[in-house]
């Protein structure tokens, strides 16, 4: 039962980073989604607490304000791509947390789940960003990575512990009546 513990302890740690990368994620998606807002009032004409858009340019490294924009929408998809999935995970770690263990059923099924949208989710970001390059004609340069293929690793890599973890239900499903007797 040591063991158990231990592993109860790690996951409750990851929990914990799990909810505080999922809460950065999120502020980040806002902040991005302010910095987009700001840009549309400026390629309108307007101000934004007194920044006009020159001011604007010698903050920024753009080259105007369309691809401003563009990359700030590519941003905010990735930003809420990942913090959605960290709710994802955050979601499981609660439920192991409850179950006590996560030899499971249930938690190998919210494992898989969890693997197939870490393997998902990304894609349709990298499409929506794709076409939002496409659209506003921002060279991939200009953004952060959207590559999928560490998702897809993680996501295989969760869908084998999935298999793992519902070996392990099953042992503990067998061996328990041997247990009581």
């Amino acid at each position: 039962m040591k063991s158990l513990r231990t592993i109860q302890k790690t996951f409750r740690v990851f929990q914990t980073l799990c909810k505080i990368a999922m809460i950065l994620s999120f502020v980040w998606a806002g902040l991005t989604l302010l910095g987009l807002l700001c840009g549309i009032v400026w390629y309108t004409g307007g101000t934004v607490v007194g920044a006009s858009r020159e001011m604007m340019y010698s903050m920024t490294v753009t080259n105007g304000l369309t691809e401003m924009i563009g990359v700030l929408l590519v941003d905010t998809i990735l930003a809420l791509t990942d913090g959605t999935l960290l709710a994802f995970a955050l979601r499981y770690f609660k439920a192991e947390q409850a179950d006590g263990t996560p030899f499971t059923t249930r938690g190998a099924d919210k494992i898989l789940h969890l693997g197939i949208r870490t393997i998902v989710l990304p894609l349709v970001a990298a499409i929506l960003c794709a076409i939002v390059c496409e659209v506003f004609d921002i060279a991939q340069s200009a953004v952060r990575d959207w590559g999928n293929l560490n998702s897809l690793c993680f996501g295989i890599a969760l869908i084998l512990v999935s298999l793992i973890f519902r070996y392990g239900a099953e042992l503990e499903k067998t061996q328990a009546p041997e247990i009581e007797g």
